[in-house]
């Protein structure tokens, strides 16, 4: 079983652009190239969203410049969001679906606004920057600039005895390819983990593997518990993650190969998303 190096709680908490308060539940800013080639994972928690007409009053808008060469990952946990890309282009992003944009230098991402139709309507959602080992003009199989997958286009496989399902985002589990195409070695898996269960993981050695907790509470290989908003940081070696679950549990397991070069950061924009 790999061994647990640390547990952080995400406390800091900012706006994204004038949008939606975010917790960053971890950046290199903070925990340095021990998460490589990950670079930040921000979680905006369930929100009730306003009934108004979106506007820039409400939007979660993505730094422009807050990293170079990466991808940048939104998942929507819950509710709807919409998304107008750098071209103008305005697209909706539900409940399950995912997007990725790949960002160089001096690139926007774009902006997202939270969409609302009924009272009490509720978005959730994660971004996550993910650095890349090569000027994005020098991979051997470009995928487009930015794309949305629906959630019923991401492979999903259940656990063993009924104690849940894996969502592959990016990367491979067992038998799936996730639906995000990549052009280095990464995983994201979305765990929706069943309460008073058990499952044991088979992970790649040698990659850093972190496990993020959004909400509920695991027990980690017998040893120490992690809850909501809080990110395991496990050793690169060995390969067997045993998750023992205590309440109905959402996680992100991410797991990949470290990237030597630096990160670039923006002075202007790296307090934003560190």
């Amino acid at each position: 079983m790999k061994k647990i190096l640390g547990i952080y709680s995400g406390t800091r908490q900012h706006r994204i652009g004038d949008g939606l308060l975010a917790r960053t539940l971890f950046s290199q800013r903070t925990l340095g190239r021990h998460v490589s080639p990950f670079l930040s994972l921000d979680h905006v928690a369930p929100t009730t969203t306003s009934m108004s007409t979106p506007s820039a009053e409400n939007a979660v808008v993505a730094p422009p410049h807050a990293y170079g060469n990466c991808k940048m990952l939104t998942i929507v946990c819950q509710g709807q969001v919409e998304y107008t890309g750098a071209a103008g282009k305005t697209e909706i992003i539900g409940a399950g679906d995912v997007q990725w944009v790949t960002v160089s230098d001096g690139t926007a991402p774009g902006r997202f606004l939270s969409v609302g139709t009924r009272r009490g309507d509720v978005v959730e959602l994660l971004q996550l920057w993910i650095d890349l080992p090569m000027p994005l003009s020098a991979c051997p199989h470009r995928a487009p600039a930015e794309k949305i997958i629906a959630a019923d286009a991401i492979p999903a496989l259940d656990l063993p005895d009924g104690s849940g399902r894996i969502r592959v985002i990016a990367g491979n589990c067992a038998s799936r390819r996730g639906a995000m195409p990549t052009s280095s070695s990464f995983d994201v898996w979305e765990l929706q983990l069943k309460s008073r269960c058990t499952s044991e993981l088979k992970t790649v050695e040698g990659r850093t593997l972190l496990l993020a907790i959004l909400n509920g509470a695991v027990t980690i290989n017998g040893d120490q518990a992690a809850r909501g908003g809080e990110v395991v940081m496990l050793d690169r070696s060995g390969e067997g993650v045993f998750l023992e679950a205590h309440a109905n549990t959402t996680a992100l397991l991410l797991s990949g190969e470290p990237i030597n070069m630096p990160a670039t950061w923006s002075p202007m924009a790296g307090a934003a998303v560190a």
